[in-house]
């Protein structure tokens, strides 16, 4: 048995086994590539603009106190004018979104995160609903899948000579089992370029061996950064914690107009208050954070783990990259729809792959 053949024979029982996984993984991510358009929806995002300031911290806080009084307040995300603030709220055993009116402080939607059908897809593709086993389960099948890749490349490339024009081109008018065979081909060998990238970062994820790994070579263990604190006062001293923090967030809103601001909730005496600013469509390792004491508002200044985007170390940036890499937001709306597209096309991978087995299987017979 010639070496191709035998690499054929890995690829078809490699993708017997793991097809219907893989099917579904594929599948979900791509749904789930629209997650920020399908939350906006179904959450009720979208508020009319007014001119008017958008409400504080404070304000916040009672709405929750009189709506949600049993829930741990801890991060404010204030976004575009038309869009609502995304309040994350802690209880026991999991935790809620709560949309609230920028301009009224009214509660337009509460989210509990562990449930509805976005929570649904989104532990389908990573877990395929069975919890921790699942997400082992998605692990090694994202592995196995990246070897598909690659055998299917070389099945791909022809015995002989270079690939011709019907490599590249799928015949429409062909029988269906050559059309078949052309869509799991042909449209393989294109969506394999971008599921290259979107199933090693799948990899990155799953493989604690593969973080530990990139962590030791470029150098993250042997980094050591200090921690943001406030200054605890003495007795008598201290001032309302949130004129501070109304403070703060109308500060960065109006100093950062563009950008979204989301502010973290102090719960330690001397926890320092996080203040990221996120450039929409720039990436997670385009972030900045800020830190402040959360009794006077002082700017605190050090060697931080997350801090400005520019003083990030290598392996926070690759970290970064692989989650913009993984849901095409690298690209833009541009690589959002390739990612979206390539894992639509993997998920058909297994349909067409398993009908040419059977069909060559039949013509045997």
């Amino acid at each position: 048995m010639t070496l191709k053949k035998i690499i054929g024979q890995v690829h078809l029982i490699v993708g017997l086994v793991t097809g219907f996984l893989f099917f579904i993984i594929a599948l979900s991510g791509a749904i789930y590539t629209w997650e920020p358009e399908l939350s906006r929806i179904a959450f009720h995002q979208k508020v009319k603009k007014e001119n008017q300031p958008l409400i504080s911290i404070s304000d916040i806080k009672n709405t929750l106190q009189q709506k949600f009084p049993e829930g741990d307040f801890r991060t404010a995300l204030y976004r575009d004018p038309e869009t609502a603030i995304e309040v994350l709220i802690y209880v026991p055993g999991t935790y809620f979104h709560a949309y609230l009116n920028p301009y009224s402080g009214e509660l337009i939607h509460l989210q509990d995160m562990n449930k509805g059908w976005i929570s649904k897809l989104k532990n389908l593709h990573r877990n395929l609903l069975l919890g921790p086993p699942g997400r082992e389960i998605v692990h090694w099948v994202t592995l196995l899948s990246m070897g598909m890749l690659i055998t299917g490349l070389v099945l791909w490339w022809p015995a002989r000579g270079k690939p011709g024009k019907d490599k590249f081109s799928i015949k429409w008018s062909a029988s269906p089992k050559k059309l078949n065979y052309d869509l799991h081909n042909i449209l393989g060998f294109y969506a394999t370029w971008i599921l290259i990238f979107t199933i090693g970062t799948g990899i990155f994820w799953g493989f604690a061996v593969v973080r530990e790994s990139l962590k030791e070579v470029s150098g993250e263990n042997t980094l050591t950064w200090e921690s943001p604190q406030s200054m605890v006062p003495t007795t008598g001293q201290a001032g309302s914690k949130d004129e501070v923090l109304n403070s703060l967030i109308q500060k960065y809103h109006t100093t950062y107009p563009e950008a979204e601001v989301r502010i973290n909730i102090p719960h330690k005496e001397d926890e320092a208050v996080q203040l990221s600013v996120i450039k929409p469509k720039s990436g997670i390792n385009a972030v900045n954070f800020y830190y402040h004491d959360q009794y006077t508002g002082e700017l605190l200044k050090g060697n931080f783990q997350n801090g400005l985007a520019e003083n990030r170390s290598t392996f926070s940036k690759i970290n970064g990259l692989v989650y913009d890499i993984h849901f095409g937001t690298v690209w833009g709306l541009p690589g959002r729809i390739l990612a979206c597209l390539a894992s639509l096309i993997g998920s058909s991978l297994p349909i067409t792959g398993f009908l040419v087995w059977w069909n060559k299987r039949k013509r045997k017979k």
